[in-house]
């Protein structure tokens, strides 16, 4: 899987949960975008840190 963010391979301190909004989407999340606040889009609209 691919980080939401940045579309890097995930890492050891990855992260991965459903979309806050709709429930339905798995987002991804490596380090260095969690670490920065790097923003995500879900594909239902929602856009988060």
């Amino acid at each position: 899987m691919k980080c939401s963010s940045c579309g890097q391979d995930l890492d050891k301190k990855s992260v991965i949960f459903k979309c806050p909004a709709c429930g339905k989407k798995d987002i991804a999340r490596c380090s260095h975008c969690r670490k920065l606040s790097i923003k995500y889009q879900c594909l239902c609209g929602y856009e988060g840190p």
